[in-house]
């Protein structure tokens, strides 16, 4: 996750995680084996479980569970900066899209399924009451999706950790009280 994907070779990935040949080649039968699992953990698990329990119930409590599952993701993530490298998520991402033109399809369904998720609590929250009905759904479910990406984006310049784990939470809540009825 440091470094491009082919960049990295065999003879590396064995050397840095102590694995014999025999024992990589059980596991794997080959590098790009080896990314597409590591893209499948890392870019499709992570992301999924964001939204996976998230209560539906009202808007408020679902950004609120949303944002812990977010910093759970980022706190999983920071372990593999610990371990020796810097990660850029959104660079890994595109090599993902390079090497498995599959993975964009997947992501492309999971941005689907998270926008679903947003219009159905959004619309919840006006049936409810909870927030005002002026604005279309769409557009607030579209300014919630985008805000943890620019906010990332943000990070990249100055990597600044703290700002990075607050800056969601803040815009989100944020809009909440602009919506709020």
């Amino acid at each position: 996750m440091e470094k491009s994907y082919k960049a990295v070779t065999l003879k590396d990935i064995i050397r840095e995680t102590g694995l014999s040949n025999g024992a990589f080649y059980h596991y794997f039968r080959n590098k790009e084996e080896l990314f597409k699992e590591v893209v499948a953990l890392h870019l499709f698990r992570l992301a999924r479980r964001i939204y996976e329990y998230a209560p539906k119930s009202s808007l408020w409590d679902f950004m609120q569970d949303t944002l812990g599952e977010l910093q759970k993701v980022q706190t999983e993530l920071e372990k593999f900066v610990a371990l020796g490298g810097r990660i850029n998520f959104l660079s890994f991402m595109f090599e993902a899209f390079r090497q498995f033109p599959e993975a964009q399809k997947e992501v492309r369904e999971m941005q689907k399924l998270e926008f679903a998720l947003w219009v159905e609590v959004i619309d919840i929250a006006k049936a409810k009451g909870e927030i005002r009905d002026e604005l279309p759904t769409e557009l607030i479910a579209r300014m919630f999706m985008y805000i943890p990406d620019g906010i990332y984006m943000d990070f990249l310049v100055d990597l600044n950790q703290e700002k990075y784990k607050i800056g969601t939470k803040r815009l989100w809540e944020g809009i909440y009280k602009m919506l709020k009825a």
